[in-house]
Parts: structure tokens; sequence; C-alpha cells
């Protein structure tokens, strides 16, 4: 899925984003190696979101940028075990409680890490532990994940330090794997490949590691009707079948040209 990148959008998103980061989003499924990797995510000429690589082929950091292409807004940043990832630090130029949007120029800043547990030979991780952004080694929550058999996350369950109840996150899936609900939020996709889904690593949007691109990301009204409709439309490269370009509508109103950019 494409990023968001207005300012209204990303301000609704910091309860999502932080929702991510303490540990309710979705998680890594298998590698596909399949098809070219994305390096960067462009909208209306200007860079969006970089991808970053280590020399194994492995995402260890991905970069937001501002509106502006030059300044770096938010990182992701990943250290792994093998091809397992077991720690994400999440680094911003912006505390994530601020109502205001937030300005370029700013230096990152730690906020939190995230660290993920796996069980004997299995490759989703079972529990993910979020440390304090004021105390590095102090545990500030901790989620347990469940699966099916095909490694999609079906349920989360958040705990305080202390083993208290905290919340928990369902997750539904169409026939193919795409996530269709989660945390109030409803997705539509086309049948081309992904090439997000390669990423493998843990992030903010847990619509990531479906096999297709999204179509459409909106919210219910009281009503049952679609609100806050975010739609794309996009041209796909003829050999990997993966997307080359998009357009992005709000509530059906045009808002910017996108264009994938792919490693040689």
């Amino acid at each position: 899925m494409v990023e968001r990148n207005f300012p209204m959008k990303k301000i609704y998103f910091f309860i999502a984003i932080t929702c991510w980061l303490m540990g309710c989003g979705n998680n890594p499924s298998p590698l596909n190696n399949v098809g070219p990797k994305i390096s960067e995510i462009r909208e209306n000429g200007k860079l969006q979101m970089a991808f970053l690589y280590n020399k194994q082929g492995y995402v260890t950091e991905i970069q937001k940028y501002y509106s502006d292409g030059r300044n770096v807004w938010e990182s992701w940043r990943y250290e792994y075990e093998g091809s397992r990832v077991v720690k994400q630090e999440y680094w911003s130029s912006h505390p994530l409680h601020l109502s205001t949007f937030p300005a370029p120029g700013k230096p990152l800043a730690l906020q939190w890490a995230t660290k993920y547990e796996y069980a004997s030979n299995q490759p989703y991780p079972s529990k993910v532990i979020t440390y304090s952004m004021n105390n590095p080694k102090e545990v500030s929550s901790y989620q347990l994940n469940s699966y099916d058999n095909s490694g999609r996350l079906l349920k989360s369950e958040r705990f305080t330090p202390d083993g208290q109840t905290n919340g928990v996150s369902v997750y539904e899936y169409d026939q193919r794997g795409n996530l269709l609900f989660w945390g109030g939020s409803y997705w539509e996709y086309d049948t081309k490949p992904s090439p997000l889904r390669k990423l493998n690593v843990p992030y903010w949007n847990p619509s990531w590691p479906s096999p297709n691109n999204v179509t459409a990301n909106f919210s219910l009204d009281a009503s049952g009707n679609k609100a806050n409709v975010w739609r794309y439309e996009y041209t796909y490269d003829a050999v990997s079948g993966f997307p080359a370009t998009y357009k992005l509508y709000v509530d059906n109103k045009f808002m910017a040209d996108g264009e994938y950019v792919y490693e040689p």
C-alpha cells in the first residue's frame, strides 16, 4: 500500500502509528524474493519513502520524508538474527502526541524500541516487547500473537508490564491472504503482486504483508457507508507485474501522482 502523505491524514494516523509501534499491527510474513526490490516511492516528483537494504538483501531502514522530498520525517530501523527481525527502532523528528502538523528541519530522535521473540522453528514473532521512550531498559507493554496454519496473524493480545490485559486486536483476511479489516479500517485490493510484501518487516501499516496492492482504504460511518475513502489507481510493470505508477484520490478528489522506483 502506498504511504499516505497529506497533513490531515498524517495527524489522523499518529494514533495508528502509535498503536503499531506498541505492538498492535501485523507481523512479518515469509520473504517473497520474486521480482525487484522497491527502493523509493515518489509523489508529484518528490521523494516520499526510501527503503535501505543490507548486503543480504534485508531491509535495514525505511525513511519517510516531508512533502518537500528532502527532509526525513520518520525512520524505522531494523536489526536481524539470521533472517529474523529481532529489533525495531522508531525515530522521529516530532513527538507523536503533537496535534499540529510538524515542520521540517528538526533532527530525528529515538522514540522507542520494540523487540521480537520467536518460538522454536517459528518464522513469526510470538511475543512483541516495546520499551519505554524515556528508559530503553524499561518495558512499557508486550503483545502475544496467534496465527493460523498459513502464518496469518489472527489475534494480538496486549498487556501492561505487570501482565494486565490492555487490549485485543483481531484481523480478517480474504481468500488470497489480503488483510480486509483491522482497528476500524477496511481495505480492498487488486490482483497484482505487491512489492511491499517483499520487505518482510513490521511497520505501522498492517496491510503491507498482503500479497496484493491496496486499491482502497476506508472506514464506515454510523450508517455503514464508506467514509474517508483513499483510492489508488495503478499502472503496472509488464515484466514483474508490480505497480509502476499510481493516482491517489481522497473522497473522489484527485490528490497526487505517484511512482514506484525499484532497484536495477
